[in-house]
C-alpha cells in the first residue's frame, strides 16, 4: 500500500475572524490534535480582504500560548497580493507581528486586468518581500501566469509553494492547473507545502484530493515539507528566530 501523504504541520487555516470562516483557535488546535497534526498556523486575511479581522489582531498574536491541545502553534497571516507590482496589503512593521506570511491573489482585492502577463509580474516582484514564506494557491484560473519561470524563480528566492486542498476542490481550474504547476515542482525539485486552508475545524489536516494528485504524480516525498513539522518550525526559528519550546513571542509587542 501506498503510504499516505499525511501532513504534520497545516500552515494555512481561517479562524471566525476570518468572517466566512467558522471555528475558533481553540476549536482549530483541538480538531489539529485529533487529526495528527502537530504544527497549527492560523493565518487570518490581511486587511486587504473584504471580510479581514482589524490590524488589532495581528498585534494581538502575543497573548496566545505557543501550544494549545498539545498542538504547538504558529500565528501569521494570509496577506492580499493587491496589484501587479506584487504589493502586499501590510507593509514590514505589520508583517514584523506575525510569524508565517502566506501571499496570495484574491479576486476580491484586486483591480488590475488579471492577464499572465501582469500575473507573472506581480509574482516576480512579490519575490523580492523576504518576509513572505508561502505562495498561496497559485493553481487558480482566475490569476493566469507563465509557470515555469515564476515557479523557479520562487525556488530561488525561498518561496514555498503551496498545494491547497481547498483550492483544489473549490477553485475554478485549480486540479487541472495544479497537474501543470505540481509536475514542474517536482521536475526543477522545487519545495512544495501541502495546506487544508481548512475555513472550518472539521477540515484541518484532511487533504485526499491533494494527496492524489501527488500521487498520480509520484511526487517526492523529501519535496512536500509540511510532511515534517520540524521541518516548518525550522523554517520559523532560522527567519524569525521562533522558540516552540517557550510561550514567549519573538515577533513586535507595539500595545494597541
Amino acid at each position: 500500500m501506498t503510504e499516505p501523504f499525511q501532513i504534520r504541520a497545516d500552515v494555512h487555516t481561517h479562524t471566525v475572524a476570518s468572517t466566512h470562516a467558522y471555528s475558533t483557535v481553540t476549536e482549530m488546535a483541538q480538531a489539529a490534535s485529533e487529526t495528527g497534526v502537530k504544527l497549527l498556523g492560523i493565518t487570518d486575511y490581511g486587511p486587504g480582504a473584504p471580510d479581514a479581522p482589524h490590524i488589532w489582531h495581528f498585534h494581538n498574536y502575543k497573548i496566545l500560548p505557543r501550544e494549545i491541545c498539545g498542538v504547538k502553534m504558529l500565528y501569521g497571516v494570509e496577506a492580499n497580493i493587491m496589484d501587479e507590482f506584487g504589493t502586499l496589503d501590510m507593509d514590514a512593521h505589520e508583517l514584523s507581528f506575525c510569524e508565517w506570511v502566506v501571499a496570495s491573489y484574491h479576486t476580491s482585492c484586486v483591480s488590475f486586468p488579471r492577464t499572465p502577463e501582469l500575473v507573472t509580474q506581480g509574482y516576480r516582484k512579490l519575490c523580492e518581500n523576504p518576509l513572505v514564506d508561502v505562495i498561496g494557491h497559485p493553481t487558480t484560473a482566475m490569476f493566469p501566469f507563465d509557470y515555469e519561470p515564476v515557479l523557479k524563480l520562487f525556488k530561488e528566492a525561498g518561496k514555498l509553494v503551496e498545494i491547497n486542498e481547498s483550492s483544489l476542490q473549490w477553485k475554478q481550474g485549480a486540479l487541472e492547473n495544479g497537474k501543470t504547476v505540481y509536475a514542474l515542482c517536482k521536475k526543477y525539485e522545487i519545495p512544495i507545502v501541502l495546506n487544508t486552508d481548512a475555513h472550518f475545524a472539521g477540515l484541518v489536516g484532511k487533504t485526499p484530493i491533494a494527496e492524489q494528485l501527488l500521487r498520480d504524480l509520484d511526487f517526492p516525498r523529501s519535496l512536500i515539507v509540511s510532511l515534517d513539522a520540524d521541518r516548518i518550525m525550522e523554517l520559523a526559528r532560522q527567519k524569525r528566530n521562533i522558540r516552540f519550546d517557550s510561550n514567549e513571542k519573538q515577533i513586535a509587542r507595539e500595545s494597541v
